[in-house]
């Protein structure tokens, strides 16, 4: 019983540790913390369309 605790504390402490530096590493690499993320094109009005094909081929395979 003992050795089962003691295995799991070292588990969960080598988790953490793992867990913690894998945190700081982005810091080391020199990772920026602003992102560009714009669209090249907007794709809003491609989602209806798609709906709209998919519920056609749905009932048209349904009959």
């Amino acid at each position: 019983m003992k050795n089962s605790i003691k295995h799991a504390f070292i588990l969960v402490l080598m988790l953490v540790v793992i867990s913690t530096e894998a945190q700081t590493f982005e810091e080391i690499i020199g990772f920026e913390d602003s992102v560009s993320d714009t669209n090249a094109a907007p794709i809003y009005y491609l989602i209806p369309i798609a709906i709209a094909i998919g519920v056609v081929l749905g009932i048209k395979k349904l009959k």
